[in-house]
């Protein structure tokens, strides 16, 4: 089945392109689309997407309002904006959203990205990981609020394989850089990764860096590569 996906942004010759990107290929259907936030989050009540693609100015109801209304809902919401800032990519995740991607994007990985959202997993353009890496490596400014809670038990201790991994995670290193780093392939990297987010209870790769964060291995990852 297509991805169902929600556009929203002001500029009406933007949701003119993001309609036909999604619909050049045959697993999307765009099943609404506004300019409006308010109407964005009562658009996505009726229709039930899988996915709302938001921009960050929107008339009526502010793009990260209507993000804030959207968490928690059966959909899955990505932020499209021009701004690849770390208070921005705070602000998205904060908010509750799943995927933070540039307009500029090539058509191929707006798609990809959405695909990922959709998929359940986590979407950044190429910029906005830059910016989560000095997030990360910066503790007072961790988006979520809970960074002063301490870190859970492990169901099971990591091994020193792990541990590594998950620290190489905590610094923001994409799967491919860390099996270059480790010299393995990228499915090992992530079974590895799957692994780690299955003893420290992680929900996503998100949480696994924030328990390293917690526990003191993001910091001492940080402490290694300026070494």
């Amino acid at each position: 089945m297509p991805i169902r996906v929600l556009i929203a942004d002001s500029e009406e010759i933007v949701r003119m392109g993001l309609r036909a990107i999604l619909t050049r290929d045959e697993g999307f259907d765009v099943v609404a689309e506004t300019g409006d936030g308010r109407e964005a989050v009562d658009l996505a009540h009726r229709t039930m997407p899988d996915v709302c693609v938001l921009a960050t100015s929107l008339s009526g109801t502010q793009g990260w309002e209507a993000v804030r209304q959207m968490a928690g809902a059966p959909w899955r919401t990505v932020v499209l904006t021009r701004s690849a800032s770390e208070d921005d990519l705070c602000a998205a995740i904060r908010n509750g959203a799943h995927g933070f991607l540039a307009k500029g994007l090539a058509p191929v990985a707006l798609r990809r990205g959405i695909r990922l959202v959709a998929c359940g997993q986590y979407a950044l353009s190429a910029a906005a990981v830059d910016s989560l890496r000095s997030v990360l490596q910066d503790t007072g400014r961790w988006p979520y609020p809970a960074l002063r809670h301490p870190a859970r038990t492990p169901v099971h201790p990591l091994s020193p394989c792990e541990l590594k991994v998950t620290a190489l995670v905590a610094t923001g290193r994409t799967d491919q850089e860390i099996a270059d780093l480790r010299g393995v392939s990228v499915s090992a990297v992530k079974k590895t990764v799957a692994r780690c987010r299955n003893k420290v209870i992680a929900g996503n790769r998100v949480e696994l860096a924030r328990w390293a964060w917690l526990t003191g291995i993001g910091e001492d990852a940080v402490s290694e590569t300026r070494t």
